[in-house]
């Protein structure tokens, strides 16, 4: 059956955990990591915030678990296009814009964030760009978002200054589930923050920012 072979695979990653159950009207948040060899944190929401949380590595455990959710939108912390005019992430590409609107907009409002060309970060572009394309040839709407940025604007700290006050923070904004049973991993954490951004964008409750043209980079309203 599909579900066995979804928990198998889920069982070969880094962490142990529970199949993926699907969800009334679910939402999953991602926060990838730029190469498979490292955790790539992934929640699953529904519409009460009851999440539920793996880490994960290959693109078919994402794909899977995507597909096992139900889930019709994706949210992603990953670069998922590249700025206007530039064609690659090469060096020497034609076109040597390194920030899209969006990232200029996060400038704008203080937000600490890494540039895509930037040395890790363009494995992780990359990376985005193709896990974008293999969702949406599925009908699945797939948008970028960025944690950290959200949990700026929401006044909560984020991962690097410790777990357990983010996990208590998105407890506060009331998501139960695996984030009352055992600490997350700061992955999973960010792929909560991920998902809550996922069902602000289903109710239309969201900001967006950047050019549409190039991607608009979803977060939470105030």
């Amino acid at each position: 059956m599909v579900a066995n072979r979804i928990a198998n695979n889920l069982r070969n990653s880094q962490r142990k955990c529970a199949r993926p159950v699907v969800l009334s009207l679910s939402y999953v948040g991602i926060d990838l990591a730029g190469s498979p060899r490292r955790p790539t944190g992934a929640c699953i929401i529904n519409r009460r915030l009851r999440v539920r949380c793996f880490v994960v590595h290959s693109d078919d455990e994402i794909m899977r678990l995507v597909e096992q959710s139900g889930s019709r939108i994706v949210a992603i912390d990953a670069p998922l296009a590249l700025p206007i005019g530039r064609h690659c992430l090469g060096e020497h590409c034609r076109g040597r814009e390194h920030f899209r609107t969006c990232d200029l907009a996060l400038r704008r409002m203080r937000i600490r964030f890494f540039p895509i060309t930037l040395g890790p970060m363009r494995m992780l572009t990359k990376r985005g760009m193709g896990l974008r394309k293999k969702l949406e040839k599925r009908h699945i709407e797939v948008i970028e978002t960025f944690p950290g940025a959200s949990q700026d604007l929401l006044g909560i700290r984020r991962k690097q200054h410790g777990l357990k006050s983010l996990q208590e923070s998105l407890k506060a904004l009331g998501c139960s589930g695996d984030i009352m049973k055992r600490q997350l991993t700061g992955d999973e954490l960010d792929a909560v923050s991920c998902a809550l951004v996922a069902t602000d964008y289903s109710r239309g409750r969201y900001l967006a920012i950047g050019n549409p043209p190039e991607i608009m980079m979803i977060l939470p309203r105030k």
